[in-house]
């Protein structure tokens, strides 16, 4: 499993968003997403259909990890079950979407 990064600002302790760094020897760009989605809603990735988050309900996992894997220009973002995700060449990030 990677490493996500977890970000809150002033006193709550719920992070705001999530970073899953993807590539290399960590997770594709697609599971990165999925990991970062789960961190913020606090559930395992696999766990994460119970909650409602199907991400291949939302884009084609496999078209997002061609559009970004191996791309230093890569820039993705879309929104997935209420979370805004944004997809750049070496990390995926996730916030709860603000509407």
């Amino acid at each position: 499993m990677s490493s996500v990064t977890a970000e809150s600002s002033g006193s709550s302790s719920v992070p705001e968003r999530a970073r899953v760094r993807h590539g290399g020897s960590g997770p594709s760009p697609s599971l990165a997403v999925v990991e970062a989605i789960a961190d913020l809603a606090g559930v395992d990735p696999a766990d994460l259909p119970e909650e409602g988050v199907v991400l291949y309900e939302h884009v084609d996992p496999d078209a997002l990890n061609s559009l970004v894997a191996g791309r230093s220009d890569a820039d993705v973002s879309l929104t997935v079950a209420g979370y805004d995700v944004r997809v750049g060449p070496d990390s995926a990030v996730a916030q709860r979407s603000g509407n």
